[in-house]
């Protein structure tokens, strides 16, 4: 698993995140499935290949339980495409229901549970059910994803003259990929600002335009910092990340991206972007500063109120005034 696998993994972890996700893609942002009602449940499954039992792991799994039901949330974090992953993701599925019914079988056979022909026979009273199984696949890879969309776009119908396919069991594959949006209005936690930065990495004046103007990057937490300092090739973001550190209302630490885009933009080489873009960026910034402070000289604000809340100096202000 790759260092941006990695971290993505790690940052959807927090269950506030994950119920988030989720919400998104299923609810579109109604907070259906609650934070407090998850319990984190990743675990390795055992696949018997034959003479050997091959390990297979989840990327995230977490039960919801509310009131007497139980379901089972699975993510599974994609960077790079994988043709196979409408197969994976049922596999992993098929496994935990194979897990489940384990163990309902040992329970029913330890407390003589099992009393027709019937249930002896499969293990099961006739009353038991599964919790059911919900996985989704996050694709956040930069390339467009090619690969299939379900268990059928895996299969080779040859010429189906005698229409066999409308007949197949299909398995369906639930893909969110971040480059086919382009508003995260879905999300209410910071993985809107995530999905919404990572849609930029291939256009970099629009990414550090809209890291250093967009006012929602001024409070970000520090799993915030580091997932996009890794997913948009920015080591400075978390290298530096204690100079562009703060203390809000609620005595948490939050950290001004946008800040931190204006002292990286003064030098263009390490961002990874030529002078050119660099110089764009840093005059649509100081244009909005302009802005800013020609509505606060409107209001009859002081000099050095407006150098203290705009970030500027007497200089620029003084400026602004001879120009209204």
């Amino acid at each position: 698993m790759g260092k941006t696998d990695v971290v993505m993994r790690d940052y959807l972890s927090d269950r506030t995140r994950f119920a988030d996700f989720f919400n998104g893609v299923f609810f579109h942002g109604t907070p259906v499935i609650k934070a407090t009602d998850l319990l984190e449940a990743s675990e390795q499954y055992a696949s018997d290949k034959g003479k050997h039992i091959s390990p297979r792991f989840r990327d995230l799994k977490m039960t919801l339980r509310t009131g007497e039901t139980l379901r089972i949330l699975s993510l599974e974090n994609q960077t790079h495409i994988d043709y196979s992953m409408p197969f994976r993701c049922m596999e992993y599925d098929t496994l935990e229901y194979v897990k489940q019914l384990k163990q309902i079988k040992q329970h029913n056979k330890e407390h003589k549970l099992l009393h027709s022909a019937a249930e002896k026979l499969c293990g099961l009273q006739k009353t038991d059910r599964l919790a059911p199984v919900y996985t989704l696949c996050l694709y956040h890879g930069e390339e467009p994803w090619d690969g299939p969309l379900s268990l059928r776009d895996m299969m080779d119908f040859g010429a189906d003259g005698d229409d066999m396919s409308r007949y197949f069991a299909d398995y369906p594959f639930r893909l969110f990929c971040v480059n086919d949006h382009t508003d995260f209005d879905m999300f209410h936690t910071e993985l809107r600002e995530v999905f919404t930065a990572m849609t930029y990495r291939q256009d970099k004046k629009m990414l550090y335009r809209t890291l250093s103007e967009n006012p929602a990057y001024q409070s970000l937490d520090e799993d915030t910092v580091k997932v996009l300092s890794i997913t948009l090739n920015i080591p400075k973001l978390w290298d530096e990340r204690e100079s562009f550190m703060h203390i809000n209302e609620e005595n948490e630490e939050e950290f001004d991206m946008c800040q931190a885009m204006r002292e990286l933009l003064a030098d263009a080489r390490a961002v990874g972007v030529n002078e050119g873009v660099s110089q764009g960026i840093t005059q649509g910034i100081q244009n909005k500063t302009h802005i800013v402070v020609s509505n606060m000289l409107k209001r009859g604000m002081s000099t050095e109120d407006i150098c203290a809340l705009a970030e500027c100096s007497e200089e620029f202000v003084e400026k602004a005034r001879a120009e209204l």
